[in-house]
């Protein structure tokens, strides 16, 4: 499996398409850092800088998880699951000692390390752009980027759907585009509608994605003496969000196979 994730790696290091799509990573936070930083005029004690800092992750870890990151996940498992098809290698696969299911685990694999680097890259470029703006407004910058990683996990596992839609309609890659930031936007739609029934948002799928990164950060503000102490939730409401993560990963990975041997054979 290891070297089926390296071949992956090594495979799309040329392709154009992942780069383009990673760059937005640093294009985001940097026009976050444009749109904001007003707000440090007047700024005077340590606890202000602070306050835009995380005022800074906490943005960016909205907008560019719940907004872009879904659409982008659906992108690059465009890329991921249709380079075979469009190279017309599947004739060739049939000769390697290698089962679907296991070329498939090592694409997810790939498209969650993906996921990863792209939030650890995001959180870094958000914090290097607030630093040459102003140093003293850091702080606690390794449990951000920690946050950044588990991000990245959840958020993957969460947006899987779009990669199942991309999947199951087999068309170019400018439709998967089109259609992975359609099932962001759909989450976003309902997110609005729906934002006083707490029995809805429940069952978002990009409010799941972000509930353990963002409880853990406001525990560790409260735990640093930075903001109000932290309610805890009740313990059902982290065994639903990790059931709901584990159910929406085994799901979606289930019709990724079947759509995938379809069209594959």
């Amino acid at each position: 499996m290891r070297k089926l994730v390296f071949c992956e790696l090594f495979k799309y290091r040329r392709n154009k398409i992942i780069p383009a799509l990673t760059s937005l990573a640093l294009l985001f936070p940097a026009a976050l850092i444009f749109l904001t930083k007003s707000s440090l005029n007047g700024a005077e004690t340590l606890t202000e800088f602070h306050a835009y800092y995380d005022s800074l992750f906490n943005n960016n870890l909205v907008y560019s998880s719940m907004l872009l990151l879904p659409g982008l996940t659906g992108c690059v498992g465009a890329v991921l699951f249709f380079t075979e098809r469009d190279c017309g290698a599947f004739k060739n696969l049939r000769v390697i000692p290698v089962t679907e299911k296991e070329l498939i685990f090592a694409k997810l694999i790939t498209l969650y390390l993906w996921s990863v680097f792209y939030s650890v890259c995001s959180t870094a470029a958000m914090t290097l752009f607030c630093f040459l703006l102003e140093p003293a407004a850091l702080y606690d910058v390794f449990f951000k980027l920690l946050c950044g990683i588990l991000t990245g996990i959840t958020m993957t596992t969460v947006s899987l759907p779009a990669a199942v839609i991309v999947i199951y309609i087999n068309q170019g890659r400018f439709l998967s585009l089109l259609l992975s930031f359609l099932y962001s936007v759909v989450n976003w739609l309902l997110l609005i509608l729906f934002a006083s029934n707490d029995g809805v948002l429940r069952w978002l799928p990009l409010l799941n994605g972000l509930l353990l990164s963002s409880r853990l950060w406001g525990w560790r503000k409260a735990s640093l003496g930075m903001g109000e102490e932290l309610t805890a939730l009740p313990f059902q409401e982290y065994v639903f969000t990790a059931l709901y993560l584990l159910f929406s990963f085994l799901i979606c990975t289930f019709l990724i196979i079947r759509f995938y041997k379809k069209w594959s054979r």
